[in-house]
């Protein structure tokens, strides 16, 4: 992945990515542009004119365009919905991370949100309007979905197989978080944990149970305070029976504080 503030020809970077855009040149565009961080990639999007942000958008897929969307600031993003295509837009939202989803519903006045929930998929949907009931400024309002979830019985190689074939949407993969068939959290494996156990080792005999949780209504600054406190890089939320509900990671507690 290449950083443009760290790459040597910057300018010249952005002069063939332009180029390629006024040319047509889908191939060369996305071979340049996808090896960009997102950051950069927003960033370039950002000084675009209308007609070339439309060129963007049929040379990306709604995933890869959802990962600009996420670092656009509220702004750009209600601006960027109205040009998109109804179905590349609905696309996108169900390919958001549900934290970032949530914070771009949160814009939207109730009709405009039901008409894009009412069209995303059951599952995505559901998560949103579940993390739009919570508190602003709670953790609930920042937490996501997206985690890796084990039984007790896993063997330490299906889950390491599950993590190369089939967890890509997770927001981080360095815990792990075991649960029953209630959902409840029993305990959390860490992904280093995971790595040097023997392959058939099961989860149950190599989790941490004294598990550091939080609440959805605990407040973000007191969630930042417990994630600094325990050197943890997320956190799971839990409800008052122990179901997991979601995990907060420490760059989102960061960024709304």
């Amino acid at each position: 992945m290449i950083r443009l503030n760290q790459y040597k020809f910057k300018e010249e970077y952005t002069y063939y990515m332009l180029q390629s855009l006024k040319e047509g040149n889908m191939d060369a565009f996305r071979k340049d542009f996808l090896d960009l961080h997102p950051m950069d990639q927003a960033t370039f999007f950002l000084e675009l004119c209308e007609a070339r942000r439309f060129k963007i958008y049929s040379f990306l897929t709604p995933e890869e365009f959802g990962e600009i969307f996420s670092e656009l600031d509220p702004f750009m993003q209600k601006k960027c919905i109205l040009e998109l295509d109804r179905p590349y837009a609905i696309e996108m939202l169900n390919e958001l991370p549900p934290d970032d989803a949530t914070d771009f519903f949160g814009l939207l006045s109730s009709k405009e949100a039901d008409f894009y929930l009412e069209r995303m998929e059951k599952d995505e949907a559901d998560d949103i309007k579940q993390l739009l009931t919570y508190k602003k400024g709670s953790v609930g309002s920042l937490m996501t979905t997206d985690m890796v979830t084990v039984a007790e019985s896993d063997s330490a190689a299906d889950v390491l197989d599950r993590l190369k074939h089939s967890e890509s949407d997770a927001e981080t993969i360095y815990y792990l978080y075991v649960t029953d068939a209630k959902a409840q959290l029993l305990g959390v494996v860490s992904l280093r944990e995971l790595i040097i156990s023997a392959p058939d080792c099961h989860m149950m005999d190599i989790m941490n149970s004294q598990i550091v949780s939080v609440s959805a209504n605990t407040d973000q600054t007191e969630v930042l305070q417990i994630i600094r406190k325990y050197g943890l890089l997320a956190i799971p939320v839990v409800s008052e029976e122990y179901k997991l509900l979601g995990i907060v990671t420490f760059d989102d507690v960061l960024t709304y504080l």
